[in-house]
């Protein structure tokens, strides 16, 4: 008999990595009911169409503030009502948003059993990212069964006191959507890259845009990144798709908007990104699907954060966390870009996070648990 399951959608990520699996519980027979929270209002809708999904149900738009009281005193009460009218085997959540914290109270709340799709990540500081790290704290210690992305996130979850029987080694569903979005074809002409110089100079690609960074450490970064582009002028071309968030944007533009190789866009789409990754000579990323992904693709990362919730790729050699100090990401991009062994060292592809089955395989856990309780019922 199908069983149904709610997946709670709130932002471009949590779209980019639910969407394999709500395709692969398709494949199955089962009824994945997607809830959009409205968190992302006008990045979400374009990746479900990428992924050919139509959500049942679009929640109002956050409001302008984006604040996480707000969005949860907005969520809770919707979703109660969803999960009273839907009665799902269980909630769907990935990751650490806001809307994944509202989906986990709120199953819990029901006592509907909650799945957390990539589990176990930390950075170990509450403050970086925030409040990713301590939603993820959260939404773990609620959560019904644990699909943990890499082995140290199941050590991390068996830490913590989660039991074996409810963490479940799957890779990352990250790589699953990037592998099916690599397949569909596409034209640069045709996209927010048509301008680059592809294949004349070396192409960096930058992402700029969490929290932690905003105010001065952005405004250091964006510095640097001057000095490289001048030092650079003749061999680099850096790529830096700006944030909407006025926080990041105008500090972006204010210091970057005036360097003839360095080309600011508007955010790119999920196929872009991954069009933009594949062509990149490296990246200097604050992103952590891109650190995921960079590795599958044997590109290189410079990690412009304090301390990394993805350490699988730096221990293996694919990235290297640079942090905020201008001297530090100087020495790091020139060595590099100077280093032809180093490079080469960390240009390889590197399963790390999976091997492009991980819907699959929740998806399968998730019929089998189901399976099971229905047995024990009987």
């Amino acid at each position: 008999m199908p069983k149904t399951y709610l997946s709670i959608v709130g932002t471009r990520p949590e779209a980019i990595k639910m969407a394999p699996v709500i395709r692969a519980l398709a494949r199955q027979g089962d009824r994945s009911v997607v809830c959009v929270t409205g968190q992302h209002e006008h990045l979400v809708p374009p990746i479900l169409k990428l992924f050919e999904i139509d959500p049942e149900y679009r929640l109002a738009p956050t409001p302008q503030d984006g604040q996480p009281n707000g969005l949860l005193a907005r969520l809770l009460p919707q979703l109660d009502e969803i999960l009273k009218k839907e009665q799902p085997s269980h909630v769907l959540v990935q990751g650490d948003t806001t809307s994944a914290m509202a989906g986990a109270l709120a199953a819990c709340y029901a006592k509907v059993p909650l799945a957390h799709i990539e589990a176990g990540i930390r950075s170990g500081s509450n403050h970086e990212p925030f409040p990713e790290e301590a939603h993820r704290r959260m939404i773990d210690a609620m959560a019904d069964l644990h699909f943990a992305a890499t082995a140290e996130n199941r050590w991390t979850l068996l830490k913590e006191g989660r039991s074996a029987r409810q963490i479940h080694l799957t890779g990352n569903t990250g790589i699953d959507a990037m592998r099916y979005a690599a397949s569909l074809p596409f034209n640069h002409a045709n996209s927010l890259l048509k301008a680059l110089p592809m294949g004349q100079r070396k192409l960096i690609l930058i992402t700029l845009h969490r929290r932690e960074s905003q105010g001065e450490p952005l405004g250091r970064v964006c510095k640097t990144l001057c000095t490289l582009a001048r030092r650079y002028a003749r061999t680099a071309h850096f790529v830096l798709p700006v944030h909407p968030n006025p926080a990041v944007s105008s500090t972006v533009r204010k210091f970057l908007s005036n360097e003839d190789n360095i080309t600011l866009t508007a955010p790119l789409s999920y196929r872009e990104m991954i069009a933009a990754a594949q062509a990149c000579y490296f990246a200097m990323i604050d992103s952590g699907g891109l650190q995921e992904e960079l590795p599958s693709l044997g590109k290189p990362a410079l990690v412009l954060r304090n301390v990394t919730d993805r350490p699988e790729a730096v221990a293996a050699g694919s990235a290297k966390l640079v942090g905020f100090s201008s001297e530090s990401i100087l020495d790091a991009f020139t060595e590099l870009m100077e280093n032809e062994h180093l490079y080469e060292s960390m240009a390889q592809v590197r399963d790390i996070y999976g091997d492009g089955r991980a819907a699959d395989h929740i998806a399968y856990v998730l019929s089998d648990q189901i399976a099971h309780v229905l047995e024990k019922c009987a």
